[in-house]
């Protein structure tokens, strides 16, 4: 029998100490909810529940972005579906005044509320705005840019290949001709007319022009050249002095990006053209004439169809938008349910080991007060 090492009490305090511990982490476990409260409990799926916990804040924040873009889509087309009512207005004047037995003074009643709807038209596109910024007034179109002053890139669809081009445009008596530019003829980096349109063959290349005399005496060219595969370009030709090479650069820069993801590069980019009357191809509409008048028919079909392609757009946006929102909806459920697997308490579990930590924490309490008294047993000797 020994006194001065008491080894039954050691080997009872570390039962009694273990227990404690293991009695500490269950309550921890059970107050927070947790089974994963430190590195420590389990330092590999503690990191991967941390990134997963990282990653459901990163889609709250998408799913904000992704409505936010949907808001912002739906007013676009809200001033959109506004300027379409004002343009079938006018068609109704247009083919109003087309017709034979209207005076003078008709035509001119007719050609004043024209105007001022026109006027209406062009303060909706500069003034409809989202947060501060202004919707339809081009800030978010794709831009287009040329190497020459008087040439304007006004718009392109979406079908066209983003990148740079070299082409020739020429004006004749008759319009505008286009041209390809031979390759040992083109700068470096710039690709071929039939990149840009999908053809070689010019007969399956569509030209329009219209010329605009303003009062001051100057005059603009609308120049409108559809490809193949959707391809439309919309140019402005505010010289008759064209450089060619005509450079183009449609590198697609300038739509609304929405971050619809959590990685770099999960975006949507949103373009949406601008609706001014001009890009309508409503320059100039005179229906104080009833030539006049049968000519803005033309002008308000194209303006009809051009605004029925932006609203189409627009549409297929929110499509887009509303089927991202139904995946992050999911994505977001099952990523919080593999987190909740891998960190959550399973409570009745976790109770169990509890209760019993509990028992042989009061056992071992017990224990040691036993093997605290077995060397007193040593004075029964010395008597």
């Amino acid at each position: 029998m020994k006194i001065n090492s008491n080894i039954t009490a050691y080997i009872t305090n570390n039962s009694y100490m273990q227990n404690e511990r293991r009695l500490s982490n269950s309550t921890a476990r059970l107050s927070s909810g947790y089974k994963l409260n430190k590195a420590g409990d389990d330092p590999a799926n503690f990191a991967i529940a941390a990134k997963m916990r990282s990653m459901i804040k990163g889609l709250d924040k998408v799913q904000t972005n992704t409505t936010t873009g949907m808001s912002v889509l739906e007013t676009a087309e809200a001033g959109m579906g506004e300027i379409e009512s004002m343009v079938h207005r006018m068609n109704e004047l247009a083919i109003k005044g087309a017709n034979g037995t209207l005076s003078s003074s008709d035509r001119q009643n007719i050609q004043d509320e024209v105007d001022q709807l026109m006027k209406e038209i062009d303060r909706i596109a500069e003034t409809t705005e989202f947060n501060g910024m202004k919707l339809l007034n081009g800030d978010f179109n794709d831009r287009g840019y040329t190497n020459n002053v008087g040439v304007k890139i006004m718009d392109y669809s979406e079908n066209t290949f983003a990148g740079n081009y070299s082409i020739r445009l020429e004006k004749t008596v008759d319009g505008y001709t286009l041209q390809d530019v031979p390759s040992g003829s083109r700068p470096a980096g710039y690709d071929s007319l039939e990149k840009l349109l999908g053809t070689k063959d010019l007969t399956k290349i569509t030209i329009k022009s219209e010329t605009v005399n303003h009062d001051d005496g100057t005059s603009v060219d609308y120049v409108n050249i559809k490809g193949m595969r959707g391809t439309e370009i919309r140019i402005k030709v505010e010289s008759d002095t064209i450089t060619n090479p005509l450079l183009l650069d449609l590198t697609g820069k300038g739509a609304m990006r929405l971050q619809v993801g959590t990685e770099e590069g999960e975006v949507i980019d949103a373009s949406i053209p601008r609706m001014s009357t001009e890009d309508m191809g409503l320059a100039k509409v005179d229906m104080k004439t009833k030539e006049g008048a049968q000519k803005a028919i033309d002008q308000m079909s194209t303006a009809i169809e051009y605004i029925n392609r932006a609203r189409s757009r627009l549409g297929a946006y929110e499509n887009r938008l509303e089927n991202t929102d139904s995946f992050l909806d999911s994505y977001n459920e099952n990523v919080t349910a593999s987190v909740s697997r891998i960190q959550d308490t399973d409570m009745a579990e976790e109770m169990t080991e509890f209760t019993s930590m509990q028992i042989l924490s009061q056992a071992g309490i017990s224990m040691l007060a036993q093997a605290n008294e077995a060397p007193q047993q040593a004075l029964q000797l010395l008597q």
